[in-house]
C-alpha cells in the first residue's frame, strides 16, 4: 500500500480510533479527544492533515489558515512509525497544499510542543528560525 497525505473532510470511526493512537500521549483523556477533533472538523478557519500508510492513519497535522500564511500545529507521527519518512513526507505534502493555496508562508509557533527534536527536524525540512516561529517560504 502506498503513503498518502490529504487533508480530512469527514470523520469516520478508524479516523478516530487512529487519531486517539496518535495523540493520547499529548492529552490524557480519550472523550477530550474525540470533541477536539469533531469541533476541528467544524472549523472552517481549521483542518486536519493527515498521513495514511495501509488504511490507518499515522501521522497528522492542524493547519489554520490565516491571511497570508499557513500555521501548522498539533504535529504528530505515530511513535511505531517514526523513522521511516513519514514526517518528512507528511511536512513536505503540506507545503505542497500551501502552494497550490497560494500561501506565503508556512509558519509553527514555537510552543511547548515544539521539542528541540521537533524542532531540529523542521530546521533539516527547509523551516527557518525566527522569533517565536518557525518558518518556510514558499
Amino acid at each position: 500500500m502506498r503513503l498518502s497525505a490529504f487533508t480530512v473532510t469527514e470523520s469516520t470511526p478508524q479516523l478516530l480510533i487512529d487519531m486517539t493512537k496518535l495523540y493520547l500521549p499529548f492529552q490524557s483523556n480519550e472523550a477530550e479527544i474525540k470533541n477536539d477533533f469533531d469541533e476541528l472538523l467544524q472549523d472552517s478557519s481549521k483542518a486536519l492533515f493527515v498521513a495514511k500508510f495501509n488504511d490507518r492513519h499515522i501521522g497528522g497535522l492542524i493547519m489554520h489558515y490565516s491571511s497570508s500564511a499557513l500555521v501548522l500545529s498539533c504535529i504528530a507521527v505515530r511513535e511505531i512509525t517514526q523513522q521511516r519518512g513519514v514526517g518528512k513526507y507528511l511536512i513536505q505534502q503540506v507545503i505542497e497544499h500551501a502552494r497550490t493555496q497560494n500561501f506565503k508562508t508556512v509558519k509553527i509557533m514555537k510552543t511547548t510542543q515544539i521539542t528541540p527534536e521537533l524542532s531540529a527536524f523542521l530546521i533539516h525540512q527547509g523551516f527557518t528560525v525566527q522569533d517565536a516561529a518557525l518558518s518556510f517560504s514558499c
